[in-house]
């Protein structure tokens, strides 16, 4: 095999190549360390890999690669790597075993920057954070995803209302999605279920897809027992989930 070929190849990705000796010296590192870290090829040479993760991190990686050197098997470890001077970066680092005939011969570490995914599941988590604690609007909480909240009870006029307004934001923003958290909803008769029937119906009119979020087990089987075939709904049991799909159906990914 063309090893020059191979060691420009591993020169040329973003992510983090490493090979580390059982007696913890480095083997091999791509060009990526010291562009990543911030550190020259010298002073790489003088850190052992994990001190270049955050305190509270090094610790678990040097435990990680014990398990890889003992056990020889495979890890994948989520750790913050502390660059010279910058902030501190979300990787997902895999560890595999390098052995021959039996022998270790060391530690193959690949690193890749996730920090970019954590980002938007934070987002994610920080928003359904905030619609849960206080009743809210109906709002676009991203491109093309409208949401609203059904907080206590719902009568006629209230859901005439909730039904008018959603349309209107849904046209008015031009949603391709729209969620419904019924988790603060007090009370599912018969009435406020055909409430929402006739809601998602109206949405689905405007061929807007429509994801019921909140549904307890309880609900799901009041739901069941007043005849609302739950199949013909798309349901979600948090307001975390629903988020996820619709924002998954938007192009959104999560690490």
């Amino acid at each position: 095999m063309d090893t020059g070929l191979l060691t420009e190849s591993l020169d040329s990705i973003d992510d983090i190549f490493y090979i580390r000796s059982p007696d913890g010296e480095c083997i091999y590192r791509n060009e990526a360390m010291g562009t990543v870290t911030g550190y020259s090829e010298a002073q790489l040479d003088e850190i052992e890999f994990s001190d270049l993760f955050i305190p509270e991190d090094a610790p678990r990686i040097s435990d990680v690669l014990e398990t890889v050197e003992t056990e020889r098997t495979e890890e994948v470890i989520q750790a913050n790597l502390s660059p010279k001077d910058s902030q501190p970066i979300a990787y997902e680092i895999s560890l595999s075993p390098l052995s021959e005939e039996n022998s270790l011969r060391g530690v193959t570490i690949i690193g890749r920057d996730v920090s970019d995914k954590l980002s938007t599941k934070r987002r994610l988590q920080q928003l359904s954070e905030d619609i849960r604690t206080r009743s809210m609007p109906i709002v676009e909480v991203w491109d093309g995803v409208v949401l609203t909240t059904v907080v206590g009870s719902l009568d006629t006029r209230q859901a005439e209302f909730l039904t008018e307004e959603l349309l209107d934001e849904i046209v008015s923003v031009e949603a391709s999605s729209a969620i419904i958290d019924i988790t603060g909803l007090d009370v599912l008769d018969t009435a406020t279920a055909q409430h929402l029937i006739d809601t998602i119906n109206a949405v689905n009119l405007l061929g807007s897809r429509v994801v019921i979020t909140g549904i307890s087990p309880d609900i799901a089987q009041t739901l069941v027992q007043l005849g609302i075939p739950l199949n013909d709904i798309e349901t979600k049991s948090s307001l975390m989930e629903g988020l996820r799909v619709v924002l998954e159906q938007e192009g959104v990914t999560f690490g």
